[in-house]
């Protein structure tokens, strides 16, 4: 982006500077996320779903830049009209509390807000509740996508137990897909699941839905491509573990698989 991009796309009405920062920046144009970020908390309210926002917002979810998908979820948070700030968080767990239509919603939203470092501790707690524990499985399944924006070891391990314990085939999905490659988790932190994944293969105990989500989580972390198989896992493991470990450990954190 050159100087004279910049001055134009200030000149843009919100929605058009939205559009075009966002797309820029899932180009992996540094420039456009900064300019992006030091702007969005200013146009909340102001920016629409547009077809161009939803199709840009397809592409940002599944970047090869986490700090791209989080720009993402900056945007959600701006089109349904919440500040990032700890107000923000109040009103949302009032609302949660008050408007049963609206819990699912508030608590994909608290998690984009405690995935920026407000009130994170509290929402974790919240978020923890809801997908373990929730008798109602679209609130399940809706703190489960809330985690994913958490960034931290404790939301993976929450995740972790919906993916192998929760009764609801949608919950576990979701869970899984979070755990292998969504959301906002760094290649080392996903990389750590590796051997319960292999473990989970191997359970004689889990039907053959489990089996397929695990070795599905496995290529996807790990790159590698190896067979459905746990002994052929372990033994990659065993040899390319540490190996692996190293090259993600030597990445930039916001780098990790995606589409583009």
């Amino acid at each position: 982006m050159t100087d004279e991009d910049a001055t134009r796309i200030a000149a843009l009405p919100v929605q058009g500077q939205a559009e075009e920062l966002l797309e820029r920046a899932i180009n992996h144009d540094e420039r456009a996320l900064e300019l992006f970020e030091n702007s969005i908390e200013g146009w909340t309210s102001d920016v629409r779903l547009t077809d161009q926002v939803k199709q840009l917002q397809g592409k940002a979810m599944y970047s090869t830049d986490l700090r791209v998908r989080q720009a993402e979820a900056d945007l959600n948070l701006a089109m349904e009209g919440w500040h990032r700030d700890r107000e923000a968080v109040d009103l949302l767990l009032q609302r949660a509390e008050t408007d049963r239509a609206y819990r699912p919603s508030a608590y994909y939203f608290l998690g984009m807000e405690a995935g920026r470092g407000i009130e994170t501790d509290r929402v974790f707690g919240v978020l923890r509740e809801r997908a373990l524990n929730d008798s109602d499985p679209v609130v399940r399944q809706w703190a489960v996508e809330g985690l994913r924006f958490l960034k931290t070891n404790e939301a993976l391990e929450v995740l972790f137990q919906s993916f192998t314990s929760d009764p609801s085939f949608a919950v576990r999905d979701r869970a899984g897909c979070n755990i292998s490659d969504c959301g906002i988790f760094t290649r080392t932190q996903r990389m750590r699941y590796v051997p319960k994944l292999i473990d989970l293969a191997a359970d004689s105990s889990q039907n053959s839905q489990m089996h397929t989500w695990a070795y599905t989580a496995l290529n996807g972390i790990t790159d590698a491509s190896e067979p459905s198989n746990a002994n052929a896992w372990r033994k990659w493991y065993e040899e390319h573990g540490s190996e692996k470990m190293r090259e993600f450990e030597n990445l930039p954190w916001y780098q990790v698989r995606g589409d583009q």
